[in-house]
């Protein structure tokens, strides 16, 4: 079990950071139109980045799978909510509110509860 948790916690690792680069991307992207200036904006590096770490952490995701049962592997992932939760307030300036804290503290309780 505690190979599981170490690669839920790379894989989650790794969805955090595809998120951040994610929206570090679409904020590049020009509003739509049909046009080469829209299209060439969404061909963006952190949009590419973000889509080579999502493959990467899915491919991890697959490896917990084949060794692992569904039910205790899907909840674990979303140890990725700390994760990206700390990168939107450390790299990106967001405030996160007490309530929020709140609803992922929940999340974690019951990913505890998964593991044990």
């Amino acid at each position: 079990m505690f190979k599981l948790i170490i690669m839920a916690v790379i894989q989650s690792g790794f969805l955090a950071i595809a998120q951040y680069f994610m929206k570090l991307g679409v904020d590049r992207i020009v509003e739509y139109s049909m046009t080469w200036a829209f299209f060439r904006s969404v061909l963006n590096w952190q949009l590419g980045l973000s889509l080579l770490l999502y493959v990467i952490a899915m491919m991890i995701y697959m490896i917990m799978l084949k060794s692992y049962q569904l039910s205790i592997v899907y909840p674990l992932t979303s140890i990725s909510y700390i994760f990206t939760t700390l990168i939107a307030i450390f790299l990106l300036g967001e405030v996160v509110p007490p309530v929020r804290w709140i609803g992922i503290l929940c999340v974690m309780l019951g990913v505890g509860l998964i593991a044990r």
